[in-house]
């Protein structure tokens, strides 16, 4: 809206500014009135031109069009004394007629910038929609997702704990096993030992037993020899 308030105020300066030397052709001598067109036109010039470097500086194409303009104007300007001259054109006329077709220019201009911004704001309501239209969908999605993560986070949390006590049922296992091969290695040390000892006795009876047969042969040996 502030673009197109902004070429309709163009648009009535300028026409303005043609009333204005429409007015002045009535009421000044012709020389002056053109000498007064001439200065407009070199103004109209300068400030085309700073706004043409404004935009080349800030990259912006209004500003260049405006600038454009501007130029077109200066141009149009210089240009009313020779046209006039030179096909015999009336001056009130000529200035009535340019105001027309530099109001029609604005208007049409504005025209178009009003439904380039319309059809914009219609696409940005389009878009609007699409978005409503769209996030139930994702929202969907994301709740499928959440449940999907959930049950997966589930299961795994579940092979976690079986193979927790799996682990923990094969360590059980485990020492079971070796508190029972130690107690059977106990088992066989203390067989191993109450045999030795029993051989130990056995020996030990065996050599006291030698010991009094060879006493009693002693003996006998001597009263053997005392019967002699």
């Amino acid at each position: 809206m502030n673009t197109i308030f902004k070429n309709l105020l163009k648009a009535i300066g300028i026409m303005c500014y043609f009333i204005v030397l429409n007015f002045a052709y009535t009421r000044m001598n012709t020389e002056r009135l053109m000498n007064d067109i001439e200065i407009f036109s070199g103004l109209f010039i300068i400030s085309g031109l700073i706004m043409l470097e404004r935009a080349y500086k800030k990259d912006d194409g209004k500003i260049a069009l405006s600038g454009i303009e501007l130029l077109c104007l200066s141009m149009h300007s210089l240009s009313v004394n020779h046209v006039i001259t030179f096909y015999q054109y009336d001056f009130r006329f000529y200035l009535l007629t340019s105001s027309y077709v530099f109001a029609i220019y604005y208007v049409l201009k504005t025209i178009v910038i009003y439904t380039k911004e319309k059809r914009q704001y219609l696409k940005t309501l389009s878009d609007i929609s699409e978005i409503v239209k769209e996030e139930p969908i994702k929202k969907e999605a994301k709740k499928r997702r959440k449940v999907r993560n959930t049950k997966k986070e589930m299961e795994d949390t579940s092979k976690k704990k079986e193979e927790i006590n799996q682990k923990q049922k094969t360590e059980t296992k485990k020492q079971i096993n070796k508190k029972e091969t130690e107690k059977e290695k106990n088992n066989v040390s203390k067989k191993e030992k109450a045999k030795k000892d029993k051989k130990v006795k056995k020996e030990d009876k065996g050599e006291e037993k030698q010991e009094e047969n060879k006493k009693k042969n002693r003996k006998k040996k001597k009263e053997v020899v005392n019967n002699d």
